[in-house]
């Protein structure tokens, strides 16, 4: 619900929604949760923590990026087995928060996400606009870092909306359709920055970013020549694999084993992640 990274020597603070005891109560099943909060004690940014996962079930016999595009947008660059290479892992900014908050604010609430890029599709880059977006901060910093809605959300289209209110339909469009080009341009600068990847290798685009055509096509021709591919060929829905990553963190608590990675965090050190609650 609420993530800040540590930020100019202060310590950072995270709040996740959910009560375990009353889930554990209620099902009968252990719970593990709260799973930023150790690597956030360790002196860890708290995020991203799937990286670890990506590294345990999704290298392969080429190198790969596994970009997941929820709220925020996130990147994993996986080595081959064997390789020396470290897994590259951050936040590279938005993902479709500003696109779903203004999508929302065009329809007064009708609609909360641009279904099928429709709006985007409809609507022309503005390219001034985009460049003054992408002089934000965040996205010159070097990893490791991590962001959240507090920083990329509602909030911010507002802001965007008080010095120029779209007026009717295509000036919405054109908003939505900028602020789909600021997730895929921030997501290939990111790459190109900092975890470059040859033609050989791939990125594959998990999270609900991944059903957005217009999004993944701008995303293509960003990254070409490399391939971006929808996580399905992972052998699971896309919209899932944070699911399923979480479900292995558990597992990876149940039996002690440390799930971050401090290269990526910036933590102390690996830690065991979560809490545990029993079930009945």
């Amino acid at each position: 619900m609420w993530h800040r990274p540590p930020a100019d020597g202060e310590r950072g603070s995270t709040l996740q929604l959910g009560d375990p005891a009353t889930i554990a109560e209620r099902t009968g099943v252990a719970v593990v949760s709260d799973f930023r909060s150790r690597d956030m004690a360790a002196g860890g940014e708290g995020a991203p923590l799937v990286p670890w996962v990506d590294r345990l079930l999704f290298s392969g016999d080429r190198p790969r990026i596994l970009q997941n595009i929820g709220g925020m947008a996130n990147l994993a660059r996986v080595p081959v087995p064997g390789s020396d290479d470290p897994v590259v892992a951050f936040d590279t900014g938005p993902g479709n928060a500003l696109i779903d908050a203004a999508v929302t604010l065009a329809t007064h609430g009708a609609r909360a996400f641009d279904e099928d890029g429709a709006w985007a599709d409809r609507g022309r880059v503005d390219t001034a606009l985009l460049e003054e977006l992408l002089d934000d901060p965040f996205f010159r910093r070097p990893p490791p870092k991590s962001t959240g809605r507090e920083s990329f959300g509602r909030t911010y289209v507002e802001t965007l909306l008080a010095r120029r209110r779209p007026t009717g339909t295509a000036d919405w469009a054109d908003l939505i359709r900028t602020l789909t080009a600021l997730t895929a341009r921030s997501i290939g600068d990111a790459v190109r920055r900092w975890a470059p990847i040859g033609p050989d290798g791939e990125l594959i685009v998990t999270g609900g970013g991944a059903r957005n055509p217009v999004l993944m096509e701008l995303l293509a021709d960003e990254l070409a020549p490399v391939p971006v591919l929808s996580g399905d060929v992972l052998g699971f829905d896309a919209e899932a694999k944070e699911a399923v990553a979480f479900a292995v963190l558990a597992w990876a608590h149940v039996r002690g084993r440390p799930a971050s990675l401090p290269g990526v965090t910036g933590a102390a050190g690996p830690r065991v992640l979560g809490s545990f609650t029993p079930g009945r």
